[in-house]
């Protein structure tokens, strides 16, 4: 009988739960509210219908759950009193369990529940003034028939703070979580309007974005009209009042009725990594040290403007003896003059054109939109004039020049042959004298294919022997007899034949080769020194400035010395006047170790440069002066040669130097030079170079030379 009743009881409990469920959802109550309410009667109906509880167990679970309902009717009817009929029927059903245990239950439920919610929420008990007012008194009145409906109405209570407390947990939760998040986020309505970001998001943006629409916070042309926020969708995009970019994603939220509500933006900032890729980017398309574009983006540009229909042109500018610097002051002082190279560059190009460093000391120079070779002529004068003016490098000032090649667009050109153009007509400058600037023309890149073809054997004509030293007499002019010789550098090549050192010499220079070359001329020509046994005769050897410049020369000339025997003396180490004023100071160094080891010193070439004699001879311990043959050629015919090199003849003596007239080829010019009082000559006119068995023979004859 029990089982029997209890099963009625727990189907009733069953048509409540689903009733009240039903009733809340027709009341318009959210899904969320319905089911809580019902909940209860739920959980009641489950633990009722569990066999594992006993009766008094079950029992209490439907009678909790009944009562239960009847809370909830009377919270769903807002406190009415035909509500308030719900307990008496559910305390009737009670009945049928016959046990006194849910009646007690039932009374304290009722008497919590009205006394209670009286107080906490009238309106959920009461609907008049009266139990509003006193409602203790009311609930003690209840309580007299259905005071168990008190306990039940307590549970419920329990229950929805419990519910509540959840919520405001699960709540709580959502703003920390929210708020304190590392990354930028933002509630945002569906009319782009932000509702709420966070601390992350405003310290982002540099503002509080609250009212200000989502695009506003972001550069304008980077969405390049696209919708935003937008679902789906990741973009990285610059802030608006401050630099930096965010990587922004958004997503919908849906309201109660499912429909888009809002959305829930989130921005991470990428600020760092697009700095980095930014530096980087930069780095391969710049030169670090000067901060101009590279030889990638330089060609690049050059490839672009190519495909226009417009003229360009191509300077090719190649610091002129920079080798010099650097091994004699430093890398550090080569960078800093370089830089200042570039700085002085920069100021004198057209807006519009495109300077680069293209490496090491190269640097070229895009000119777009070149009407006429005359427009790129003048601003490679300009480069030229730029240059002009000493750099001021630690304290000193440096003089530096520039060997400029240019050449023009044609049709079909690409960019590496027009720079490879360009290229060529630079190493024609440097032929041709250095400090100037040469236009290319199709004999330049037929000289440039031999150049490299010189290059590629020179790397091992010194191993195979291909080099050869000869040499010339120097005669002095008193008495007309051979006092010395010149060696002068041969190259046997097996192709072209024999190559005078005009044309291999500025290679070698170029590409480091001189070194061992010079060390080898050194050796060579004290050996043959020794071999032809005169001990009055004197070897003059020309040093590049790349020679100097190393720091083993002076212990690769006293090495010579030592393994040939030669007395140091009797040779003499020619030097340009050009190479000399290069860089003053630390040749003036090198030369005084040189001089200490008791070689002999000559200035060769002197009057091409732009050196002062009484400071040569007051800054250098130079020995010989070489009058260069340009100004000798022009003795017989013109007086302006004549004076000049008379002047320096005269100039040297007063200074305690020897005088050395170079390219005599006429009886009258030996003559003007004797009467001068030039001691030495060199010349055809004495002695075209030989080989060491010509200067043999002439030793042997003892040779005077008309």
């Amino acid at each position: 009988m029990w089982r029997l009743r209890h099963r009625w009881m727990l189907r009733i409990l069953w048509a409540h739960a689903a009733g009240l469920l039903a009733w809340g959802l027709l009341l318009g109550h959210p899904l969320w509210h319905a089911s809580l309410d019902a909940a209860p009667v739920f959980a009641c109906g489950l633990i009722a219908a569990r066999r594992r509880f006993s009766r008094r167990g079950r029992a209490v679970a439907v009678t909790i759950g009944l009562l239960t309902a009847s809370a909830v009717v009377v919270h769903l009817m807002n406190g009415a009193i035909e509500g308030h009929f719900h307990f008496f029927v559910m305390v009737s059903l009670l009945a049928l369990y016959e046990e006194w245990f849910p009646y007690l239950l039932a009374f304290a439920f009722v008497l919590g529940h009205h006394g209670l919610m009286g107080l906490l929420d009238p309106a959920s008990v009461y609907n008049h003034a009266d139990a509003v007012a006193h409602p203790w008194r009311w609930a003690a009145v209840h309580a007299l028939f259905i005071a168990g409906l008190a306990i039940v109405n307590v549970v419920h209570w329990r229950l929805n703070e419990d519910a509540r407390a959840a919520t405001a947990h699960s709540d709580e939760r959502f703003r920390s979580a929210f708020d304190d998040a590392p990354i930028g986020m933002a509630l945002v309505g569906l009319d782009g309007v932000v509702q709420r970001a966070n601390e992350a998001l405003r310290s982002q943006v540099g503002e509080d974005p609250v009212g200000v629409a989502l695009a506003d916070l972001v550069l304008a042309g980077d969405l390049a009209g696209r919708p935003f926020p937008a679902a789906d969708t990741e973009l990285e995009l610059r802030y608006r009042d401050r630099d930096g970019w965010g990587l922004w994603h958004h997503s919908v939220l849906a309201g109660r009725d499912g429909a888009p509500e809002l959305w829930i933006s989130h921005c991470i900032d990428v600020s760092e990594r697009k700095a980095a890729e930014d530096e980087l980017s930069w780095q391969a398309h710049h030169d670090p040290l000067t901060g101009l574009p590279n030889r990638e983006q330089f060609l690049a540009r050059l490839g672009r403007d190519l495909g226009r229909p417009t003229r360009v042109a191509v300077l090719f500018v190649d610091l002129d003896d920079f080798k010099v610097v650097n091994d004699s002051l430093g890398h550090d002082a080569g960078d800093r003059l370089l830089t200042a190279v570039a700085e002085r560059l920069a100021q004198v190009v057209r807006p519009d054109d495109v300077i680069a460093r293209f490496g090491g000391d190269e640097f070229t120079i895009l000119l777009r939109a070149v009407a006429d070779e005359g427009d790129a002529l003048a601003v490679a004068g300009r480069v030229a004039d730029a240059l002009s003016d000493p750099l001021v490098l630690d304290g000193e000032h440096r003089y530096v020049t520039a060997s400029v090649g240019l050449s023009f667009s044609g049709p079909g050109d690409d960019a590496h042959a027009l720079l490879r153009d360009a290229d060529a007509a630079m190493y024609r400058a440097k032929e041709l004298g250095k400090a100037r600037c040469e236009v290319f023309d199709e004999s330049m890149r037929r000289d440039a294919i031999e150049r490299l073809e010189l290059e590629s054997g020179l790397r091992s004509a010194l191993e195979l022997g291909e080099l050869r030293l000869v040499y010339q007499p120097l005669v002095t002019l008193a008495d007309r007899r051979v006092s010395g010789v010149e060696a002068l550098l041969r190259w046997q090549h097996p192709v072209h034949g024999l190559i005078g050192p005009v044309r291999f010499i500025p290679i070698a220079e170029r590409n480091g080769l001189i070194i061992p070359i010079g060390a080898w001329v050194l050796d060579e020509a004290c050996r043959q020194l020794v071999a032809w046994g005169d001990e009055t005769l004197t070897m003059s050897i020309n040093v590049s400035l790349r020679q100097l410049g190393a720091t083993d020369f002076v212990a690769t000339v006293r090495s010579a010395l030592e393994r040939t025997g030669v007395a140091p003396g009797r040779v003499c180490l020619e030097i340009t006047e050009t190479a000399m004023m290069a860089d003053l100071a630390t040749m003036t160094e090198t030369l005084h170790a040189l001089k200490a080891l008791g070689v002999r010193l000559a200035v060769d070439d002197f009057g091409v440069g732009h050196a002062s004699l009484r400071r040569l001879r007051a800054l250098l311990p130079v020995d010989t002066l070489k009058i260069d043959k340009s100004f000798v050629d022009g003795i017989t015919e013109d007086a302006d040669d004549a004076a000049i090199v008379e002047g320096v003849v005269r100039l040297a003596h007063s200074l305690g130097l020897h005088a050395v007239a170079e390219g005599v080829e006429t009886a009258e010019q030996v003559a003007m030079l004797r009467a001068w009082s030039c001691q030495t000559g060199q010349g055809y006119h004495f002695a075209r170079p030989g080989d060491p068995d010509d200067v043999a023979r002439m030793l042997a004859a003892a040779a005077v030379v008309a």
